[in-house]
């Protein structure tokens, strides 16, 4: 699995805060830091600090990391073996490009 440079929840922090009802202030305060410091959070890499994120807003670490996709609301992670070849997807292109392949 390839590590981004930059993690889905650097990109995506207060879209990810919204989808679990929090402001910076109420995620400030449950991470347990000062308001002002919650940007630098946003922009950590550390894996604690991530595990503890993903808990208050009830994400997989995966999502922080590296982000999900849905289709109709259902979170797309797996692998398909086609022909003994295996295919990661993850999101509803990896599907079609699957079915397009065979």
């Amino acid at each position: 699995m390839d590590v981004p440079e930059k993690t889905y929840f650097e990109q995506h922090a207060e879209e990810l805060l919204g989808n679990a009802g929090l402001n910076k202030a109420k995620f400030s305060e449950a991470m347990g830091i000062a308001r002002q410091n919650v940007l630098k959070l946003f922009e950590t890499k550390n894996v604690l600090t991530l595990i503890k994120a993903a808990d208050i807003l009830k994400v997989p670490l995966s999502t922080l990391i590296y982000g999900n996709q849905s289709i109709d609301g259902h979170t797309i992670d797996g692998f398909i073996d086609v022909d003994g070849k295996i295919f990661r997807v993850r999101s509803k292109k990896d599907l079609e490009n699957i079915l397009y392949a065979l």
